[in-house]
């Protein structure tokens, strides 16, 4: 049987799996599908074969990225696995959360992140949710008057 096509699967380090789990509970609130080590990877498993899986059957990649995350050979392999897929970003395959402050350099560089990092919870919510959005497909909010001040 083939596996069900999910719409994420989330990248994140042991330093990271609480943000992890939230990301989940996010994109899974906002009707998205998702598959993430700490929910669907079972004890006694091929932790590779998961992963290779994971990546095949996910539509798009979050990283939940910190120092942390950019410090893993695991982590870097699952981005570069799908990089490939998509080298300009114009697929948005490759979706950064940034969830701390976090030197970004070499090929992740130019990479559009949704950072979450010192907003509150339903700020940092509502900045993932449209972040994933196509930039048109957002709703709008009326731009204020810049004079008066």
């Amino acid at each position: 049987m083939k596996p069900q096509l999910r719409d994420f699967f989330i990248s994140y380090t042991a330093a990271d799996r609480d943000w992890a789990a939230w990301t989940n509970d996010v994109l899974e609130d906002a009707g998205y599908t998702t598959v993430v080590q700490l929910l669907d990877f079972s004890a006694g498993s091929n932790f590779v074969t998961d992963m290779d899986e994971a990546l095949i059957n996910a539509e798009r990649l979050i990283l939940i990225l910190s120092p942390a995350y950019l410090q893993s050979g695991m982590a870097r392999a699952e981005w570069t696995a799908v990089f490939r897929k998509d080298p300009d970003g114009t697929r948005r395959l490759i979706i950064p959360v940034l969830v701390e402050p976090t030197d970004v350099d070499g090929l992740l560089g130019p990479r559009t992140y949704i950072s979450v990092h010192g907003l509150d919870e339903d700020a940092a919510r509502a900045h993932v949710v449209s972040g994933l959005q196509s930039a048109r497909t957002r709703p709008r909010r009326r731009a204020p008057f810049p004079g008066n001040r």
